[in-house]
């Protein structure tokens, strides 16, 4: 009995030696795991919608707290250390799920560009709105008042995601002046 106790004891030890070795190698490589999955899956999407830099907006994300639920990361857009620009992402909602829309923005709230860094939609022609740069290049210019839903022609037949990345768009867009006074 007391030899089963005693490798009890051995091996809950162990365990928890391990469980708190794995809890410090998680929080020692959090940070640079977070980096290269941004890197992999958002830089493509932000280089798309920002204007040449000469900084690293992934490296040198901020995260804004827009509200006590609503965390946005900010990716800024440098030339000469002068700060020229914006990106971040907005979501809309498409027939699949949510549509990640990354918007790229002048300092005065003007559209650089769009991309969709992430959506569920339908391969083939649920798809055809995400792929085209006639549908997405007709955001390029548009500002906070901009009417998006007038001003924007749908992609014809597949009208909830042309809408999903409008709305993704123009809640981007609604963001813009919290995160301008944050940064």
């Amino acid at each position: 009995m007391r030899e089963i106790l005693r490798l009890a004891v051995v091996l809950a030890s162990i365990c928890i030696g391990c469980a708190f070795f794995l809890t410090f190698v998680r929080g020692a490589t959090k940070d640079r795991i977070e980096y290269q999955k941004i890197k992999l899956l958002v830089a493509p999407a932000v280089k798309a919608v920002l204007p040449s830099y000469d900084n690293d907006p992934i490296f040198e994300r901020i995260k804004v707290k827009i509200s006590e639920e609503k965390i946005v990361t900010v990716f800024p857009a440098k030339k000469g250390g002068k700060l020229i620009g914006i990106g971040y992402a907005g979501i809309g909602t498409g027939h699949g799920g949510p549509v990640e829309v990354m918007l790229g923005l002048t300092l005065e709230g003007k559209i650089l560009g769009i991309n969709v860094v992430s959506h569920a939609e339908t391969p083939g022609i649920g798809t055809l709105p995400v792929e085209s740069k006639e549908f997405l290049g007709q955001f390029k210019g548009k500002t906070l008042d901009s009417d998006f839903g007038g001003e924007v022609q749908a992609v014809s037949g597949a009208t909830e995601t042309s809408t999903a990345i409008t709305e993704g768009v123009s809640e981007g867009m609604k963001l813009f002046p919290k995160i301008k006074e944050k940064i």
